[in-house]
């Protein structure tokens, strides 16, 4: 699928404390392992297609989780965005920022991942720390749940996570929303998908 770069828009974001969910999809949501290793338990073969990879303005809510975490960031920093594929189908939209200082940190190889996973990447950092999750749901009306649709023929609300990970002195934002395909969504506890 041809996606015009970046694809996201921005979303409404809090504590999990704050909204209901449901326990299957807690086991995703706040999952601190890798994602990249989990989503690998499900599939015969995981694939990472890569939508972009450029310098483009960054959203307020992004600005100012960099900024809860007393970390400076320019309002334009590197954003990649990437489909997280299982057996050929998007499971996962993920959105990343970083300043540019983090491309020129090599550990991290940001520059050159092209379709390589970004999460492999952090996780193999010794000294890797995450911040507490945020979470969001998406009505099927947003752009990325329309995106949603048009991948798996599904309108109903998505969740998503984001989380700040500090690794080398370099902090990188990674934002991740859950497609249809994911297991829980055909076991949340209202019986139904649609809105």
């Amino acid at each position: 699928m041809d996606l015009q770069f970046p694809v996201a828009q921005p979303c409404q974001w809090t504590r999990p404390d704050r909204l209901s969910i449901p326990a299957a999809a807690k086991e995703w949501l706040l999952e601190e392992g890798s994602l990249t290793q989990k989503l690998k338990q499900h599939c015969q073969q995981f694939t990472v297609e890569l939508i972009g990879q450029q310098a483009a303005p960054i959203f307020d809510s992004e600005f100012e989780l960099f900024r809860r975490h007393h970390t400076r960031v320019p309002f334009e920093a590197t954003v990649r965005e990437v489909l997280l594929c299982c057996d050929g189908k998007p499971w996962v939209f993920a959105r990343s920022l970083f300043p540019v200082s983090a491309l020129q940190h090599k550990n991290l190889n940001l520059s050159s991942l092209g379709c390589s996973s970004l999460g492999q990447s952090l996780f193999d950092q010794a000294d890797l720390l995450r911040s507490p999750f945020d979470v969001t749901r998406l009505d099927s009306s947003h752009p990325l749940a329309k995106l949603n649709q048009t991948l798996h023929g599904k309108a109903h609300s998505l969740w998503g996570r984001r989380s700040l990970f500090l690794t080398a002195g370099q902090r990188v934002l990674v934002s991740e929303l859950f497609l249809s395909p994911l297991p829980f969504y055909g076991r949340q506890n209202n019986g139904s998908q649609d809105e």
